[in-house]
């Protein structure tokens, strides 16, 4: 299975010279494996559905294989890279939010704190800032 998947793949990856030839001859050797496989025609059917998924799925896998090879020679992410950099960010995501969150919870309870703290201590009153006789006389007790 593994040498077909490869001649397979070969055949692929060898198209861009010749493209209509090289289709015909891959569409070829599917034909002949399909009709090499087959007993009767129920069995043959279900054979050739299961070969050419896994056929399919073969050449996926190559070809992302390939494909991911190729990318990291160049110093491209690949899908792998890249789902690997959103799920850290999403991870990172959900730290801020939950430093916020405790945040905003510290802040609410240093403000209750200063606040509880000011009415308690009579020493952090603040302080009048005049004494009433050298305050200037107000509009009533000018007019009396």
């Amino acid at each position: 299975m593994t040498d077909s998947a490869r001649a397979y793949f070969d055949t692929i990856l060898g198209m861009a010279g010749d493209p209509a030839r090289r289709a015909r001859d891959f569409a070829g050797k599917v034909r002949e494996d399909l009709r090499s496989g087959s007993e009767n025609l129920k069995t043959g059917a279900e054979q050739a559905r299961e070969h050419g998924s896994r056929t399919v799925a073969d050449i996926g896998r190559l070809l992302r294989a390939e494909m991911d090879a190729g990318l990291t020679r160049l110093g491209v992410a690949t899908q792998a890279d890249l789902d690997d950099l959103n799920l850290r960010l999403e991870h990172s995501e959900e730290q801020i939010r939950d430093l916020r969150i405790r945040l905003a919870e510290a802040e609410a309870r240093a403000t209750a704190a200063s606040a509880s703290a000011k009415h308690a201590d009579p020493t952090d009153a603040p302080e009048p800032s005049a004494p009433a006789a050298t305050q200037a006389p107000s509009d009533e007790e000018e007019d009396a």
